[in-house]
């Protein structure tokens, strides 16, 4: 092999492939130091980063009115004004106020919440009347639970009787105004933890499958330039 045209192929790839090796260098740093810089709890939320990994921000449509607040839900989370309620689970079936509480029932428990957003309790499995809950509403200075079997009144929400269905009053969805729906989106708005965007930037996935594949060569390419150099560094010793 002629040493010549090896040097001159060395240098010249290695003059292209530099940029590749500064890449991969400066993206794979913070890597190594995930929690120190608390990467892995960090996110990320810009609008066209989403849009550039095909994840949508979800704005719901409709919801509850409890008292003066508004509360609505999508993928999951639970929204009531402005504040993600924490420790909620599973479909809302009905959403009432009564006496400053605020009560959301699922098919299988029933949660109380403050104004606030902070959670008082919440009702489940045998603590229940009965269930599955179809429906929740108030009569007078009573929550009521709709279900299957019965309808049941209760003053705080922890002690149950049956009851009649006169003057009940069951919650019912509505269209959320416009700027409740804009609080909803910010707030559902998603993210993405911002080692993940490292990671898909060293390895090059962020870039589209191709450029995986590039990333590929570009490792391969340095290989070989090690290897030529040890040769290189061989020959003329």
């Amino acid at each position: 092999m002629n040493i010549h045209a090896v040097r001159r192929w060395h240098g010249l790839v290695g003059a292209v492939i530099v940029f590749f090796l500064v890449y991969l260098m400066v993206s794979g740093l913070p890597l190594n130091h995930v929690e120190i810089l608390k990467l892995d709890k960090r996110e990320v939320s810009y609008p066209w980063l989403m849009r550039w990994y095909g994840i949508h921000a979800a704005e719901p449509t409709q919801g509850y009115l409890l008292g003066k607040s508004y509360f609505s839900w999508e993928d999951g989370k639970w929204i009531l004004d402005d504040k993600l309620l924490t420790s909620s689970a599973g479909q809302p079936v009905g959403a009432v106020e009564v006496r400053g509480v605020n009560y959301i029932a699922t098919a299988t428990t029933l949660y109380l919440y403050q104004s606030d957003g902070q959670m008082l309790g919440k009702v489940e499995n045998k603590s229940l009347p009965a269930h599955p809950i179809l429906a929740v509403g108030k009569m007078g200075s009573n929550v009521v639970l709709q279900t299957p079997s019965a309808v049941f009144a209760s003053v705080d929400g922890q002690n149950w009787e049956k009851s009649s269905a006169a003057g009940m009053t069951l919650s019912s969805l509505q269209d959320l105004p416009d700027d409740v729906k804009r609080r909803s989106a910010d707030i559902l708005a998603p993210s993405i933890p911002l080692q993940r965007i490292l990671l898909d930037v060293h390895s090059g996935r962020i870039f589209g499958r191709y450029a995986v594949w590039v990333m590929d060569v570009a490792s391969l390419v340095l290989l070989a330039l090690g290897l030529s150099g040890f040769w290189l560094y061989w020959r003329l010793r």
